[in-house]
C-alpha cells in the first residue's frame, strides 16, 4: 500500500490496473460440528498483473490465516472453528479482499451439521419422523442407528428415549435392536405372524415328497423365526427365517417327508416355529409303506422284524425269570414267533426260535420238524454264526434227551469258543454252558465272575443280568459290593421280581457305606422301597439323596417320608429343609424345628426358608417361636446390609424390621427393599431383565431365576428390557411386575434418618426440574447431584439448566452487579457440555454481575452469536479499558459489530478508530461516526485514505481528504498522491472534481520558477481544467502559456489544446488541423481507418499516434467543406481486433486572433469558389499573395 502512494506521489500512472477472478465468488458448505476446518480461496489475475491486498473475514469463527497475500495466484487459507457449536448453525458473513485491484467481497454461509448425517438428523423431529424413515428405508435407519451421532438428532433429546436407545446400543442382533427401538417408541407395531397350522397326512410314501406352510406378516420390520422338528423323517429346507424371507408380507416354510426314515405304520412328527412373541406348531402323519417278504430275502444283512424280536426276547426274559406263568409266557412267545414267520417265512432262524418254544410246550414232534427244515441253513453257516450252530445242537440234546458224550462235546466245543484268543465276550455261549454244565453249579462264584467279566467287556445283555440276579438271590454271599454290575443285576432283579427282602435289605445296608451319588443306585433304592417299603431301604434311598445333594420336590417327597417314619440319619433335617417346596403351607415337623434351635449352621437360603415358615404359622408366644427371636432379627440385618430380596425375605423384613431399629446405616438400604418388586418374565429364553432408569447412565442387570427376579425400583421413571442367554435385548416381552413389600411407614421412617438418600435426592430433583428451582438449597441439590451421581447425559443438561436458569434470574434480580449474589458456580461450571443458548445465558449473566475476564473467555472459547449486543457492549467497553487500548482480534471483532447494531459508547468508538481495519465503506464510517461524536481519530483519516487510492475505491475520497487535511499533520507523499489520483480522475477518466483541488494544482505548479519534479498529469489536468473556462486571470493566462509550451515541447498535443487558443497563443499547425482522440490501452495499438469526402471513397489506414498512457491522437489538415469520416479497431490481437470507435470529422478551425493567416485565406477561396463569388474569390487571392510575399521577405529561403 505504501509502494502504491509513493509512486502516485511522483506521479507514475499505472495503466492497468489486476483483474482479479475469485474461486469460490460465494461460499455456501457443510461444516462438522466440533472442528476445525481448513478451506481456501484462489485469487487470480487475468491480465497477469501482480495482485498485492489483504484479506478479513466478518465472523469470528472464520479466520484467515494469513491475511496479507500477493502474486499472479494467490490461495488464501482460512479456517473455520466450528467447535461447541450445534447442528444446524448458520455461520454467515464474508470475506474483504482489499487490493490493488479493488476491493471485492467473497459472502459465505456454512452450515454446521453433526457428522455426516446431520442434515438428515436434523429432519428427525420426532420419533414418528424417525420411524416414517425406517418405513421408507430400513437400511438407512438401520445405519443412521448406529452412527455415534444419532443421539444429536432433535427427538433423542427425550430422556427416556435416549435411556431406551442407550440400553440397546452395541448389543447383537442390530436389525432387532431397531425394531425393539421402533416398538418401544410406539411408533410402529411388531410384527405377528399368521401361519397355516392346519395338520398335514402324507399316506403310503414311496418317493420324498417336498411341501410347504404358508406364513405371513402383519406390517413392516424385522422378525426372526426358529424352525424345529422333532422327526427324523421331516427335512428342513432351512432353520430360521427373517423378514428378509418375506416378499410382499408372505413367505414359507419348506420342508420334505424322506420315506427312507419312516417305518411300517403311522409316524407322527411336529414342525415348531417360534419368534419372539409367537409360537406354532403343524403336526405331521406319514405312513410309512409295508415292506414284502421278497424285500426282506434280497436285503443284504437279511434283518428280520425288530420290534417283534425285540417282544420275544422280552417275552423269553420274564420266562427266563420266573415273573409269569410260563405257560402263558410260552404261548405269547408262539405267537410273536408266528407273526414272524408269517413275515419272513425264508428265515432259517426263526425255525430255530419256534422249535425252542415247542419244546418248552412239550410238542417235540413239531420241534423236530422245525430243526430238520433249519438244519441245512445252521450247518452251512456254523462258522459265521457258531452261536446259532450250538442253540440249535442245544435243541438237539433235549429233543433227543441227549447225555454223555454227545453233550460234553458241545460243552468243550462251547468253551472253546467262549476262551477262544483269551476272549470270554459271548453271553450267550456262557449262559447255554450254565444250562448243560451242571458242574458250574458247584461253583457259584465263577460263574458269577464269568457273568461279570462279560459286563465288564461290554455285554448290557438282560439275560446275563437275570442270570446274575439267581445266582446272588440263591447265593447272598455273592453280594459284597454294589458296584456298576451289581446295580443293574439288583434292578433287573427287582423288576423281575427275581430280587427278594433278604437281598434288597443286604444291598441297602451296603447303599449306606458308597460314598457317591449315582443316579441308578437311587433309582434302585427307590424301586426296592415300592416293593418292601421297609425303614432300612426308605434310610438308603434317603442316603443316596443326600449324597446326591438332591433337593427338588420328588426329594422332599423322601425326606418327609423318612421323618414320618423316624429315620435317623445324617443331615436329613437339613435336607428337608433344603427340598422344602414353595408351596409348603403348613409349620414344619416340630423335630424338625427343635433340632434347628439347637444347630443353626445352615446357609442363608436355608434359614430363610426356616424362618418365614416360623414366621407365618408358629405361634410368636410359644417358647420354641421365642427361642428363634434373635436369631432371626440377627440374620434379618445381615441379609439386609447384604441387599437380599425375595418372597421369603420380604416376610422376614416384615415381621422383624421396627421403626425404631433404623438408624442411618439401615436407611442408606432399606429402601431398596421395601421398593423392591417382582419381575415374572413369560419367555423363558430370557436370563437377565436389565434396569435403567432415565434419569441415570447406568444399568443394573438381575439374574432371572425360574424366570423371576426381584428388583429394587424407585419411580415409575424406569426402562424395563430383557436379555437372553446369547446377549439379543427386547423390550417388548410379556412380563408382570409385583410389589414384593408394603410398608410406607418404614420408607418414611428411613428417609427421615438418612435424607441423603440418593434415589431420595433423585425424586427431589425430578420434582425441582419440572416446577423449577426456588432457593440457593434447591440449586445446591441439584449441583450434589451432578457432581456426585453418574446422570443420563439428557437428565443431566435438565438439571444444569435449572440450576443457570435460576442463578441467572437472580443475577437478573441483582440488576446494577453490587448485591449479595455469587457468580462461583457459573465462574467453575465447565460450560463445554452445555447448550449454546445455555452458554449465552451463562455470559450475559456474568457480564452483568461484572465478571469481564470470565466472560471474555468464554467468548474467546464458545463464541458470541447468541448474545444480545447490550451485553456485547457493556463487556467489550470494559475489557478495552482493562486491556488499556491494546489491539486484540476478538475485541475489534465484537467493537464493530456493537457499532454496527447502534449500540457503543465513546469508548468503543476511539478503540475503533485507533486500530479497526476493514473496507473502505466500513471504515468511512467508523470515521464519520468519531467525528461527530468528537472521539480521537488517530490516523484513521490515513488509512483510509491511503487504503482508498491503494484500492481505486474513491467515493468518499475528498470528504475524507478535507478531513484529514484539517484535523492532522499531513504527510506530503499522501497529499501528493491524492491530487494524482484526482487529477487521473480528471484528465484519464473525465470526472467531475471540485474546484479545491486546481486551486491546489495552481499553487502546485505556479510560483517565479518551473517545477521540473511536479509529474505531467498535474500539468495534463490543469490545462484541460483551463480549456473549459471562459476567462482567465492574467497569472492563470501565464501559467496556462508556461504549461502549454512545456506540453508541445514534448509533443503532448490533444484536441482540448486546440480550446487554448482563446486564452493563450497556439502554433498555427496546430489550429490547422482537425484530431481524433482515441482512449484504449496502453499495451496494444489500435486501428485507424479514414476517409475524406469529397475525394475518395474507399477506406486507407494511417498511423493513430499514442500521446500519453493509453490516449491515441490523430492530426489531419481538412480544408473549408471536407470531413473525414474514420474507423478505430481495437483487440488484443490483430486478428480478433473489432470496431471500438467510429464517427466523422468537419473543418472546423479556431480562427480567434488567426482570422488573417494564410491557411484562413485558403479556407477563404475555397469557400468562393463554391459559392461562385468571384470578387470574394479574387480579394483572398490578393490578400493570400500579400501574406506570402511578406513571409518571404521577412524570412528568405536559401
Amino acid at each position: 500500500m505504501r509502494e502504491r502512494i509513493n509512486r502516485l506521489a511522483r506521479g507514475i500512472i499505472d495503466s492497468e490496473t489486476p483483474k482479479l477472478v475469485l474461486k469460490p465468488e460465494r461460499l455456501e458448505a457443510v461444516v462438522q460440528a466440533g472442528e476445525v476446518i481448513r478451506g481456501e480461496i484462489v485469487v487470480s489475475s487475468v491480465n497477469n498483473l501482480h495482485i498485492k491486498g489483504l484479506a478479513y473475514s466478518s465472523h469470528e469463527r472464520v479466520q484467515v490465516v494469513n491475511s496479507a497475500f500477493g502474486g499472479l495466484r494467490n490461495r488464501i487459507v482460512y479456517e473455520v472453528n466450528s467447535k461447541f457449536s450445534e447442528h444446524g448453525d448458520i455461520i454467515e458473513g464474508s470475506f474483504y479482499l482489499i487490493t490493488n485491484g479493488g476491493e471485492r467481497e467473497i459472502p459465505y454461509s456454512l452450515q454446521v451439521q453433526t457428522g455426516n448425517s446431520g442434515e438428515v438428523l436434523g429432519q428427525l423431529k420426532t420419533p414418528r419422523d424417525f420411524g416414517n424413515l425406517a418405513r421408507r428405508e430400513f437400511n438407512t435407519a438401520l445405519r443412521m442407528f448406529e452412527y455415534q451421532d444419532f443421539t444429536e438428532a432433535p427427538f433423542m433429546q427425550d430422556a427416556r428415549i435416549r435411556t431406551i436407545y442407550e440400553g440397546l446400543k452395541g448389543r447383537i442382533g442390530r436389525r432387532n435392536l431397531l425394531e425393539e427401538f421402533l416398538v418401544a417408541l410406539q411408533v410402529k407395531e411388531p410384527v405377528e405372524l399368521t401361519v397355516d397350522t392346519r395338520g398335514r397326512v402324507y399316506e403310503k410314501l414311496v418317493t420324498t415328497v417336498e411341501d410347504s406352510i404358508d406364513i405371513t406378516a402383519s406390517g413392516w420390520g424385522y422378525v426372526a423365526v426358529e424352525i424345529q422338528t422333532d422327526a427324523s423323517f421331516i427335512e428342513l429346507k432351512s432353520k430360521e427365517m427373517t423378514d428378509r424371507d418375506f416378499v410382499n408380507s408372505k413367505s414359507c416354510v419348506i420342508y420334505r417327508i424322506l420315506p427312507k426314515q419312516l417305518h411300517r405304520g403311522r409316524n407322527f412328527g411336529r414342525i415348531k416355529l417360534r419368534s419372539l412373541r409367537q409360537e406354532f406348531t403343524i403336526e405331521i402323519e406319514a405312513e410309512g409303506e409295508g415292506t414284502s417278504a421278497k424285500d426282506v430275502e434280497t436285503d443284504a444283512d437279511k434283518q428280520i422284524d425288530r420290534r417283534s424280536l425285540v417282544s420275544c426276547l422280552s417275552l423269553r426274559l420274564d420266562y427266563e425269570a420266573g415273573a409269569c406263568e410260563p405257560a402263558l409266557l410260552v404261548h405269547q412267545m408262539m405267537k410273536e414267533v408266528e407273526r414272524l414267520r408269517a413275515g419272513y417265512p425264508e428265515e432259517p432262524w426263526i425255525r430255530v426260535i419256534q422249535a425252542d418254544l415247542l419244546l418248552l410246550g412239550g410238542r417235540k414232534e413239531n420241534a423236530a420238524m422245525c430243526l430238520d427244515e433249519a438244519r441245512d441253513s445252521v450247518l452251512s453257516h456254523r462258522e459265521e454264526q457258531p452261536e446259532r450252530y450250538c442253540f440249535y445242537q442245544y435243541l438237539r440234546l433235549k429233543l433227543t434227551d441227549g447225555e454223555g458224550e454227545q453233550k460234553e462235546s458241545l460243552c468243550r466245543y462251547i468253551r472253546t469258543l467262549l476262551w477262544k484268543d483269551g476272549q470270554r465276550n459271548q453271553p450267550y455261549l456262557l449262559l447255554l454252558l450254565m444250562k448243560l454244565d451242571g458242574t458250574m453249579a458247584l461253583n457259584p462264584l465263577d460263574s458269577y465272575n464269568s457273568l461279570k467279566k462279560l459286563f465288564q467287556n461290554g455285554s448290557s445283555s438282560p439275560f446275563v443280568y437275570a442270570a446274575a440276579a439267581r445266582l446272588t438271590e440263591e447265593h447272598p454271599e455273592l453280594l459284597s459290593h454294589l458296584g456298576d454290575f451289581e446295580i443293574q443285576l439288583l434292578y433287573l432283579g427287582i423288576r423281575k421280581g427275581i430280587t427278594s427282602l433278604r437281598v434288597a435289605l443286604k444291598a441297602a445296608k451296603l447303599a449306606l457305606e458308597v460314598k457317591y451319588y449315582r443316579r441308578l443306585l437311587e433309582r434302585l433304592m427307590m424301586r426296592f422301597y415300592e416293593s418292601y417299603p421297609e425303614k432300612e431301604l426308605l434310610e438308603a434311598v434317603c442316603s443316596i439323596l443326600i449324597k446326591g445333594d438332591r433337593k427338588n420336590k420328588g426329594a422332599f417327597l423322601w425326606y418327609e417320608k423318612a421323618l414320618k417314619a423316624g429315620v435317623n440319619l445324617t443331615r436329613l433335617y437339613e435336607y428337608f429343609l433344603y427340598a422344602l417346596p414353595e408351596d409348603y403351607a403348613h409349620s414344619l415337623p416340630q423335630e424338625v424345628l427343635l433340632y434347628f434351635s439347637y444347630d443353626k449352621d445352615l446357609d442363608s437360603r436355608s434359614r430363610s426358608v426356616l424362618y418365614r415358615n416360623i414366621l407365618l404359622y408358629m405361634n410368636p408366644s410359644s417358647k420354641l417361636y421365642q427361642s428363634y427371636t434373635r436369631s432371626m432379627e440377627l440374620f434379618a440385618m445381615e441379609q439386609l446390609f447384604k441387599n437380599r430380596i425375595n418372597s421369603r425375605m420380604a416376610v422376614i423384613y416384615e415381621h422383624m424390621i421396627y421403626k425404631d431399629m433404623i438408624d442411618e446405616p439401615v436407611a442408606r438400604v432399606l429402601p431398596g427393599i421395601l421398593k423392591a418388586f417382582r419381575i415374572r418374565c413369560g419367555e423363558p429364553r430370557m436370563k437377565y431383565v436389565i434396569i435403567r432408569y432415565v434419569e441415570l447412565e447406568a444399568e443394573e442387570a438381575y439374574l432371572l431365576e425360574d424366570q423371576a427376579a426381584y428388583v429394587p425400583l424407585f419411580s415409575d421413571q424406569i426402562v424395563i428390557l430383557f436379555q437372553d442367554s446369547y446377549g439379543n435385548r427386547y423390550l417388548n416381552v410379556k412380563h408382570i411386575k409385583m410389589p414384593v413389600m408394603d410398608k410406607p411407614d418404614l420408607l418414611k421412617q428411613c428417609y427421615q434418618v438418612y435424607p441423603d438418600h440418593p434415589m431420595l435426592k433423585l425424586e427431589e430433583c425430578r420434582r425441582i426440574v419440572g416446577r423449577g428451582v426456588e432457593n440457593d438449597l434447591q440449586a445446591e441439590l441439584l449441583e450434589e447431584t451432578m457432581l456426585h451421581m453418574r446422570l443420563n447425559s439428557v437428565f443431566e443438561r435438565q438439571l444444569l439448566q435449572a440450576v443457570t436458569d435460576y442463578y441467572c434470574r437472580e443475577a437478573a434480580e441483582d440488576r446494577d452487579g453490587m448485591g449479595a449474589f455469587s457468580c462461583t458456580y457459573l465462574v467453575q461450571l465447565d460450560k463445554k457440555a452445555l447448550s449454546a443458548r445455555q452458554r449465552q445465558q451463562i455470559c450475559e449473566t456474568l457480564i452483568s454481575q461484572n465478571h469481564m475476564q470470565e466472560a471474555y473467555h468464554m467468548i474467546l472459547d464458545y463464541g458470541s452469536q447468541y448474545i444480545q449486543p447490550a451485553r456485547l457492549m457493556k463487556l467489550c467497553a470494559r475489557m478495552i479499558l482493562q486491556r488499556l487500548f491494546d489491539q486484540d482480534d476478538l475485541l475489534l471483532y465484537i467493537a464493530y459489530r456493537v457499532f454496527r447494531a447502534g449500540i457503543y459508547d465513546s469508548v468503543i468508538l476511539d478503540y475503533l478508530c485507533e486500530h479497526f481495519n476493514g473496507t473502505v465503506s466500513q471504515m468511512y464510517e467508523v470515521l464519520i461516526q468519531g467525528v461527530k461524536d468528537h472521539v480521537e481519530t488517530y490516523d484513521l483519516e490515513e488509512r483510509l485514505l491511503g487504503q482508498m487510492l491503494f484500492t481505486g475505491c474513491c467515493q468518499q475520497m475528498d470528504s475524507v481528504f478535507d478531513l484529514y487535511i484539517k484535523r492532522k499533520p499531513a504527510r506530503e507523499s499522501v497529499v501528493k498522491a491524492y491530487f494524482t489520483q484526482k487529477s487521473i480522475q480528471y484528465f484519464l477518466e473525465r470526472q467531475d472534481v471540485d474546484d479545491r483541488v486546481f486551486e491546489y494544482l495552481k499553487q502546485a505548479l505556479g510560483g517565479s520558477s518551473w517545477r521540473d519534479d511536479m509529474p505531467t498529469i498535474y500539468t495534463l489536468a490543469l490545462t484541460l481544467y483551463f480549456s473549459t473556462r471562459d476567462k482567465l486571470s492574467e497569472e492563470d493566462r501565464q501559467l496556462c502559456k508556461n504549461m502549454t509550451g512545456i506540453l508541445l515541447a514534448e509533443g503532448l498535443v490533444f484536441p482540448y489544446t486546440r480550446d487554448l487558443s482563446k486564452h493563450i497563443p497556439i502554433p498555427e499547425d496546430i489550429m490547422d488541423k482537425a484530431m481524433v482522440e482515441y482512449r484504449g490501452k496502453k499495451d496494444r495499438q489500435p486501428e485507424l481507418q479514414i476517409k475524406i469526402e469529397p475525394g475518395e471513397d474507399t477506406w486507407h489506414s494511417e498511423d493513430l499516434r499514442r500521446i500519453y498512457q493509453g490516449i491515441y491522437v490523430k492530426q489531419t489538415v481538412l480544408f473549408q467543406g471536407e470531413t473525414m469520416e474514420y474507423r478505430i479497431y481495437d483487440g488484443p490481437e490483430e486478428k480478433s481486433r473489432t470496431l471500438a470507435a467510429e464517427g466523422i470529422v468537419e473543418c472546423d478551425h479556431k480562427l480567434e486572433g488567426k482570422e488573417n493567416s494564410r491557411f484562413a485565406f485558403l479556407n477563404e477561396m475555397g469557400a468562393a469558389i463554391k459559392n461562385k463569388d468571384d470578387k470574394r474569390l479574387a480579394a483572398a487571392m490578393e490578400e493570400y499573395l500579400k501574406k506570402s510575399a511578406v513571409l518571404g521577405a521577412l524570412f528568405p529561403i536559401e
